[in-house]
């Protein structure tokens, strides 16, 4: 965050500069007035000796915000699974710097090493825009470790079951939800630490966090009535799609039957005009047979007419033997 607002005692002086946030505060507290776009003025003595001492203690505590930067972060050489890419998107109607984790059953880390001072409270500021997730999906996390992983603290951001550390920011947007959170941590004895995030079978995008503010027009939501109402979209989607196939499939279903009904009537049709045409072919008189009989009656005619006139001739031969002999 920038101090780009200028703060004026009520002599009009400047004594400094504050957060947009802050000078909404002080506004809205009737401690100032607003002057212009980038400038508030203080309503008294009191008021800007109060705001000198604040002003102190708010930069001595944003000093030890550290916020995401997406440059500043490169993927974890220790998981070999590890992908994802830094990209510009538009996020909240402006350009910023993330980096997009898109793994499907794998996991991804990504992580940062920064110095510190001894023995000091430290916050991890960072936003996160996510899709919905497996219900058995392993847990995702974030750790801020020191000498080695494991001598730390590790802050469990996504499970499948529940969301275990609460963000201070969670809103719903088209596509998913973003999460703002504010991990705090100390140092301890050391002067360095690691940032590590572990996102593990989930697509999620990594930001700067923007003032707790900026997310104000955006819809509350908490995330396990997310999740829960993402698995009834889900479910009621899947629900749809087979209601949609099965009707296609009755429809496809009707159409094949009447199609073969309509085969089979044909076919019916001409197995009658095929039945029709061999009965008409078998109950006719053979030809064949017809004519060898009447061969057969002309052959036995033609026989008896040769044995007839057989016997005449010989009938006569006997009349002349007889006359020959008188």
């Amino acid at each position: 965050m920038t101090k780009n607002i200028l703060v004026t005692n009520y002599n009009g002086d400047i004594i400094g500069a504050t957060y947009p946030k802050r000078a909404r505060g002080l506004i809205k507290s009737g401690r100032a007035v607003q002057i212009d776009e980038g400038t508030i003025q203080l309503s008294d003595a009191a008021g800007a000796d109060a705001f000198s001492i604040k002003n102190n203690m708010e930069d001595k505590t944003m000093a030890n915000v550290i916020e995401f930067k997406a440059r500043g972060f490169k993927l974890d050489e220790k998981i070999a699974s590890s992908k994802g890419t830094r990209l510009m998107v538009t996020e909240c109607g402006e350009s910023v710097e993330c980096f997009e984790i898109a793994q499907g059953g794998a996991a991804t880390g990504i992580v940062k090493t920064i110095d510190l001072e001894k023995d000091t409270d430290y916050v991890f500021r960072f936003a996160i825009k996510s899709s919905f997730i497996r219900a058995d999906v392993a847990e995702s996390s974030v750790s801020v470790f020191f000498k080695e992983p494991g001598d730390g603290y590790t802050y469990p951001i996504d499970r499948g079951d529940k969301n275990r550390f609460k963000p201070v920011v969670c809103k719903k947007t088209e596509d998913g939800i973003i999460r703002v959170f504010e991990l705090p941590f100390n140092s301890g004895d050391d002067t360095s630490c690691t940032i590590s995030i572990q996102l593990h079978d989930m697509t999620a995008w990594i930001y700067p966090a923007k003032d707790n503010e900026a997310y104000s027009a955006l819809q509350d939501i908490d995330y396990d009535q997310w999740r829960q109402d993402e698995i009834h979209n889900i479910a009621k989607t899947l629900n749809n799609i087979g209601g949609s196939i099965g009707g296609t499939l009755n429809d496809i279903g009707g159409t094949l039957g009447d199609t073969l009904n309509g085969i089979g009537e044909f076919a019916v049709g001409v197995g009658d005009k095929i039945s029709k045409a061999v009965t008409d072919v078998f109950s006719k008189p053979e030809a064949k047979p017809a004519e060898e009989g009447e061969k057969k009656e002309a052959s036995e005619i033609k026989v008896t007419e040769v044995q007839e006139e057989a016997a005449e001739e010989v009938k006569e031969e006997k009349a002349e033997d007889t006359s020959s002999e008188e």
